[in-house]
């Protein structure tokens, strides 16, 4: 059971950036806010573009996602460097319960 858990947190750490990768930068720009802020306070947070500007950083349009939120150039490193920390720690407890290649 522990192995089938390791496995869907892998595959779900590969299948999420290729979604956001198909997923057109625009996607989140337009429609409802998403934001808990904007929607129970009517007042945006300090936050409130970093999804924009990390789905625009995602295909590589550095002006948008600078302009949705400044901060997006250093929190997109820094969520890359986790994200694969996730990724390797996720191989390494496959490769100690003995079921990886």
């Amino acid at each position: 059971m522990k192995t089938l858990f390791i496995y869907l947190k892998l595959a779900a750490l590969v299948v999420i950036p290729v979604l956001l990768l198909v997923l057109p930068a625009t996607y989140f720009d337009s429609g409802q806010p998403k934001c808990v802020s904007v929607l129970l306070l009517g007042q945006e947070c300090y936050g409130c573009g970093m999804t924009r500007g990390l789905m625009h950083l995602i295909h590589f349009d550095l002006a948008e996602a600078i302009y949705y939120h400044p901060l997006s150039v250093v929190v997109f490193p820094l969520l890359a460097f986790l994200w694969a920390r996730w990724f390797w720690r996720g191989m390494q407890q496959l490769k100690q319960t003995g079921t990886a290649g």
